[in-house]
């Protein structure tokens, strides 16, 4: 259920923001479309870079976790996935979430982009319970929570990584405006 609720939630959001975007900056050339689409990413990469001490966009809270308490197991995984699917409600790492909802605003990927967002959500989830091993240690919780322990560790390199991906998918578009 929280799969099937961040996917519906991320779905409507990329839905709605490019329904937006096809209103407000439908009519917009294709080159002035990519231009705008990469002084977003720019912000983005200058927000990610930390240069000037400037930290991603949130609203820096956390999914309430007595969903499941006050609604069991199978409701409150699913107000969860709502929630954490809408994009822009949760602790972000990086600025990669804004510069999608850019791009999707602007009308250079189609509103089904939200399905790739749930994908790089959903997939890692499911392989995190059934595909890695429970923990062996006898003290420690037997479910795979040693894993988030240890991508939290590497929170540097993933920001790093998504810096370069955003800074990839920048130079591709900025390419693509001044090449047709």
């Amino acid at each position: 259920m929280l799969a099937f609720g961040f996917t519906l939630s991320a779905l409507s959001m990329y839905g709605l923001v490019h329904l937006l975007g096809s209103t407000l900056f439908g009519e917009m050339d294709g080159t002035g479309t990519k231009l705008a689409a990469a002084l977003v990413m720019l912000g983005c990469m200058v927000i990610d870079s930390g240069l000037f001490g400037l930290s991603t966009p949130m609203w820096r809270r956390q999914t309430p976790r007595d969903h499941f308490y006050r609604f069991g197991p199978v409701r409150g995984a699913l107000l969860w996935g709502l929630d954490t699917g809408l994009v822009v409600t949760t602790f972000r790492v990086t600025s990669l979430s804004w510069a999608a909802l850019g791009v999707t605003l602007l009308g250079l990927v189609p509103w089904w982009a939200g399905l790739a967002y749930a994908l790089g959500f959903t997939v890692p989830s499911f392989a995190m319970v059934a595909i890695v091993p429970p923990s062996k240690d006898p003290v420690e919780i037997p479910e795979p929570t040693w894993l988030m322990d240890w991508l939290m560790n590497r929170e540097k390199l993933v920001k790093r990584m998504a810096l370069g991906l955003l800074t990839a998918a920048f130079a591709g578009v900025v390419t693509s405006a001044f090449l047709g």
